[in-house]
């Protein structure tokens, strides 16, 4: 019997695929539990639709990111915080708070994709940052100065 996956399932195949399975299995276990879906022609077009859907979005988000990292690539932000006289800030600059000021500075990068070596900054000076989406990368750097 021919169903399509709605969910991950280990040693049988991820969402969407189609596969075939015994009847009872099907029946039994797979579709009462919302596992799969049994493939019908109607079915088999909706999936088709996502998954078309799914990949053009996928694209757009590739081609903005590779803008993202074109425009980091070896630029250096600036940040300005609070710190003693050793150059300790008073609070850890985290991969969001490079994310915001990326975005004042017109680079929408989202804090996920924001690599920090030591998963976050208490030093004043100059830091390598690390954008990475998949296999597109950028390095940058921040200088984090005292106020």
């Amino acid at each position: 019997m021919k169903i399509i996956l709605t969910e991950n399932i280990k040693g049988l195949g991820q969402i969407g695929e189609t596969k075939d399975v015994s009847n009872g299995y099907a029946r039994n276990f797979l579709v009462p539990r919302k596992l799969a879906i049994f493939a019908t022609a109607e079915n088999l077009k909706q999936v088709d639709e996502i998954k078309k859907g799914k990949a053009i979005m996928m694209q757009e988000e590739l081609q903005k990111m590779k803008g993202v990292a074109e425009k980091l690539n070896n630029f250096k932000l600036l940040i300005e915080i609070k710190a003693n006289e050793k150059g300790h800030l008073y609070e850890a600059i985290i991969p969001k708070k490079i994310s915001e000021s990326l975005k004042k500075q017109g680079i929408e990068a989202d804090a996920d994709f924001i690599e920090i070596t030591a998963s976050q900054i208490r030093q004043t000076g100059v830091h390598k940052i690390l954008f990475k989406y998949y296999d597109i990368e950028a390095n940058f750097e921040v200088e984090v100065v005292k106020i």
